[in-house]
């Protein structure tokens, strides 16, 4: 039989309520609420329980939510949610069956897997599962399996684990030490070091490196806190010398403890890969969600302890800077928690963030899932923060008293089953059939039989299934690590969206070619791609320090010749009006980096090697760059922006076509004033030797910011909310999906709360025209004993010759039969009615609710744009002049090169 149920967003249909009287299921389906979610759950049962099961079931309702996902897979159970095939074809079924299943079956690969696929089919229908169902399962999410330390799913890189906080240290001091400590805890953790924080000077000196960095804002990495071990950057801990408090031969051996795990081959796996960016790992960039499963059965215990110690430190920081919801935003889900939240003493670097994720992730709306077949090995005491336990099957007394023991501090005076009613049910539960106790449930715990799994539950994957499910993803992440090698400018919001194709990469400037920025969008869709935030110092509070140029002075006599071969280069840079600023840009890379990188790129290398003379020269070029400020009360944008160019072979007539000269910022304080010498000077084109033609263009470049460097922010106008210039278009559509499941989720609430009350009122009516009917048949049934009587009573008074009172007396009871039946059928017709109202009712409210639905996903996609644009006055040249764009001149086998410097 068909089991029907209503199709209800932040409802998950998990299955249907189980009788244990009958052992037998009921008609009453088992949704639940995401929101309860947000106050976490556990789940526990032994291998066969069915808890893989419930866990992906309830992981499915989530993904069709929109709801993120991060998943710690210690046996890879979880992989199977990327098993999903609408069509149930078992050619879909072959290269994922179980080898050994299909022989204790007794049948080839073919034969079982059309004989999974038929079973898939009927166990989905028999649950009222339509194959479109499993279709949106499969196309709501982004899927994603990584395998930290290993090449078979996607690399991730724990490089980002380790950098400084973005909002500063005196944000939040408190939470970045509880960081630290994890930290700090996992790293010595992967060295095969048991040091307990505040205790152990390993783990005091490596934190106080962390804290010493961070505060500074400067980005760490493992070879970074090796080399601080040697040689800390500071002489004292606490109130002694670092040399009385931790010898340097001692800290020696730890360095060199620490230097065997990134010595090891295998280490360039944990640090060119996918950034640890817990935002990343929750949203694609157009904002949809993601699923992201950590794979980490083929590592060892440290290295476990160690990717999800910083998996864990890492949700805790991105967790901070959400917004405070009521919905549910994210789920952690942990299919295995052996080893990680034991009780006490142990005390393992996952437990302590656990802990704090468990205390604090309500107010954030990430839901904590948590599951484990061994309760043995679970801090049940940490655990009474979990709003929601399902049980199921257990191996022995021992487990079932541990749960007993949870579930003692939950206790309710109003469950409807006491704690000795729970321990009888869990001591013999079926298979798939779980003891439910949530706490927002008012009716108390439930035995609930999770629903068949839209995904096809094979078992653990194999790393060679996991490479050849992510082998295109994996291409994929491969291209955006090169491009972000290359330094490719980030997409706009739009193109992140889909709106628009992506930018070709950009060419570097060189001392021999104009830039070839991005070419400028058209400014009524978006503005030109904002070049990186500037550089602020503390004494500028926020403005950007200015260099005021001067005239180089003139060399008394010539330092060099200019080398044979290279026309339009003189020993002395071109006099210049005292009106015209001149700016030096720094010499950045040495020549012998240039060489090996120009090298490296063009595939040839000099006969002479090193040992090649190369000649600093200086190209000439207008230099404008002027900061914009942005100011909307409206979106609440305060911001700035730095627009740069360099205009080379400027001519005194003819039109700048400006975006086709942009270049990243220049920080001003990096400008030298005078030329380092020796070097030769390029001649000034003839546009840069007019004064007049530099006037006129200093106004234009103002000009031409104030009508075109507009800031374009993504905006839905429905739920008010305005992107931030600052972030990715992904952060904006996380926001308005948080959102919009707010309002959803108050929606229904509303709309339960109306059809609740008219099914009560029906319900109640259905009661009472019951009750009628059966007193009204006890009433019939007296009235048809009362009829016989009479009639006996009437054939013997007819004998004796007294009939009438009886005679009459049994035509009273007959009206009074027929009046009855009259009764009865017309209460079973409003008994009908009413029926049919309640069937109404369901149907009505099931439309309402998909009606809301469809209007907030809609909601969700109504992304318009709002344009900042900024006033002239906010509009600051910071230089204007000729700039002086420094290379390297070489004859590299008879060729004339020009390498960079800048």
């Amino acid at each position: 039989m068909k089991m029907a149920f209503i199709e209800a967003k932040a409802n998950f249909y998990l299955g249907r309520e189980y009788d244990p009287t009958t052992n037998r299921l009921t008609n009453n389906v088992v949704y639940y609420d995401a929101r309860d979610l947000t106050t976490h759950a556990v789940v526990v049962g032994m291998t066969g329980s069915g808890k893989t099961g419930l866990c992906i079931t309830l992981l499915e309702e989530a993904i069709l939510d929109n709801i993120p996902a991060i998943v710690i897979d210690p046996k890879g159970d979880i992989t199977n949610l990327l098993l999903t095939f609408p069509d149930m074809r078992p050619e879909d079924f072959e290269p994922w069956v179980n080898v050994d299943d299909a022989r204790r079956a007794n049948m080839d690969i073919p034969q079982y897997a059309a004989d999974v696929a038929q079973k898939w089919k009927t166990g989905l229908e028999n649950w009222g599962i339509v194959p479109d169902r499993v279709r949106w399962l499969q196309l709501a999410s982004k899927y994603s399996i990584y395998t930290p330390g290993s090449d078979a799913g996607l690399p991730i890189s724990i490089l980002a684990s380790l950098r400084a906080p973005r909002e500063g240290w005196t944000v939040n001091e408190e939470a970045h030490r509880e960081q630290i400590k994890g930290l700090t805890s996992a790293i010595l953790a992967l060295a095969g070091i048991n040091a307990e924080p505040v205790k152990d000077r390993e783990h005091v000196l490596i934190s106080n490196i962390f804290e010493n960095a961070w505060k500074q804002g400067k980005d760490l990495t493992l070879e970074d806190i090796i080399l601080q071990i040697q040689k800390p950057p500071f002489d004292t801990l606490g109130v002694f010398p670092i040399e009385k408090y931790f010898p340097e031969k001692a800290r020696t051996k730890l360095a060199m403890e620490m230097n065997n795990i990134i010595a090891a081959p295998s280490f360039q796996s944990w640090i060119n890969g996918q950034s640890l960016d817990i935002h990343q790992l929750l949203y694609q960039p157009n904002g949809r969600p993601r699923t992201s499963i950590f794979y980490i059965a083929h590592l060892s215990e440290p290295e476990r302890q160690f990717i999800v110690t910083l998996i864990l430190e890492n949700m805790l920081g991105w967790m901070r800077t959400q917004q405070g919801t009521t919905s549910l935003r994210a789920i952690l889900y942990i299919d295995e928690m052996f080893g990680y939240f034991p009780p006490y003493p142990k005390n393992p670097p996952t437990k302590d963030p656990l802990m704090r994720l468990l205390k604090q992730a309500r107010a954030f709306g990430l839901g904590l899932v948590l599951a484990t077949q061994n309760p043995g090995d679970l801090d049940y005491k940490g655990l009474t923060n979990a709003g929601t336990w399902f049980i199921g099957r257990l191996q022995s007394d021992n487990d079932r008293k541990r749960v007993m023991d949870g579930l003692q501090a939950m206790a309710n005076v109003n469950d409807s089953l006491s704690l000795r009613d729970i321990e009888t049910l869990i001591a013999d539960i079926a298979p798939r059939v779980f003891l439910m106790r949530n706490v927002h449930n008012e009716a108390g715990p439930m035995l609930v039989h999770s629903r068949w799994a839209m995904s096809y539950l094979r078992g653990p994957l194999t790393r060679q299934q996991i490479q050849l499910l992510m082998s295109r993803q994996r291409e994929e992440l491969m291209v955006t690590l090169q491009q972000q090698a290359m330094q490719v400018p980030k997409p706009t919001w739009q193109q992140q969206a889909g709106l628009q194709p992506p930018p070709p990469p950009p060419t570097l400037p060189t001392s021999m070619s104009a830039p070839v920025p991005p070419p400028l969008p058209n400014t009524r869709a978006t503005h030109m791609p904002p070049p990186p935030p500037m550089t602020f110092t503390a004494q500028s509070a926020g403005v950007p320090q200015q260099t005021m140029p001067t005239q180089p002075p003139m060399p008394t006599s010539p330092v060099l010749s200019v080398p044979s071969g290279i026309t339009g280069y003189s020993n002395n840079p071109p006099p210049l009006s005292s009106t015209i600023s001149q700016y030096f840009l720094p010499v950045r890379i040495p020549y012998q980096a240039s060489l090996q990188q120009w090298s490296q790129r063009t595939g040839i290398y000099s006969a002479g090697g090193s040992g090649v003379q190369a000649q600093l020269v200086y190209k000439p070029g207008l230099l404008a760059q002027a900061m914009i400020r942005y100011a909307d009360r409206k979106a609440n944008i305060y911001t700035a922006r730095m627009f740069t160019y360099f205009v080379t072979d400027l001519q005194r007539m003819g039109i700048v076509h400006w975006e086709d000269f942009m270049i990243d910022p220049i920080e001003a304080r990096t400008i030298e004033q005078n030329p380092q010498m020796p070097a030769a000077f390029g001649e000034l084109s003839s546009g840069l030797a007019d004064t007049a033609r530099l006037n006129a263009l200093k106004k234009e470049v103002v000009d031409m910011l104030y009508n075109t460097a507009q800031l374009i922010l993504p905006y839905n106008d429905v739920l008010n909310i305005y992107g931030n210039p600052d972030t990715d278009y992904s952060e904006f559509q996380a926001q308005v999906q948080i959102a919009a499941r707010e309002q959803r989720d108050m929606a229904i609430d509303k709309l339960a709360q109306k059809y609740g009350d008219m099914m009560d009122k029906a319900e109640a009516k259905l009661r009472k025209t019951e009750r009628d009917i059966r007193s009204e048949q006890t009433q019939l049934k007296g009235l048809q004993r009362e009829q016989l009587f009479t009639t006996g009573e009437a054939i013997t008074s007819l004998m004796r010759g007294r009939t009438n009172y009886t005679l009459s007396r049994m035509s009273r009871t007959s009206r009074y039969q027929r009046n009855t039946k009259d009764n009865i059928r017309e209460r079973k017709e409003v008994m009908s009615d009413l029926e049919r109202e309640l069937d109404r009712i369901e149907m009505e409210f099931e439309e309402q609710v998909q009606k809301t639905n469809d209007y907030w996903a809609n909601v969700i996609n109504q992304t318009r744009e709002y344009i900042v644009a900024p006033f002239k006055k906010d509009i600051q040249l910071e230089l204007f002049g000729i700039g002086w764009l420094p290379a390297w001149y070489a004859n590299l086998n008879g060729q004339i090169v020009f390498l960079q410097a800048y």
